[in-house]
């Protein structure tokens, strides 16, 4: 039986970005490209988190749990982005539980996000 547990803290938005670019094919930024959101409840950070993040030469800013949607079952999910509270973060890591009812992402936050 899956454990549940509140995922009330709001909702995160994961996608992909794309290169903006101008008519002459001058790169000008990039921009996201929402894919969907989920529920999530942001969880404590442990020494072996910050470590890791260490290790891999990036930064920890948080650490969220999510349910495991079947979409990003056969995903890449280092590769995504994540909106949380129109903040932008870079995916550094995400596990799931044994049963694969949760993931939980190691997020490292890039900067406010820029939506048109």
């Amino acid at each position: 039986m899956a454990q549940y547990s509140a995922l009330n803290d709001g909702f995160a938005q994961y996608g992909t970005k794309e290169t903006k670019r101008s008519e002459k094919g001058k790169r000008i930024g990039d921009e996201f490209i929402p894919q969907g959101r989920l529920a999530y409840q942001e969880i404590s950070r442990r020494d072996e988190d910050y470590q890791l993040a260490q290790i891999m030469s990036k930064t920890l800013d948080i650490k969220i749990k999510t349910l495991y949607p079947p979409q990003l079952r056969d995903v890449n999910k280092s590769k995504l982005t994540m909106v949380v509270n129109s903040t932008e973060y870079n995916v550094i890591k995400c596990d799931s539980d044994g049963p694969k009812n949760f993931l939980y992402f190691y997020l490292q936050e890039v900067g406010p996000i820029e939506q048109d």
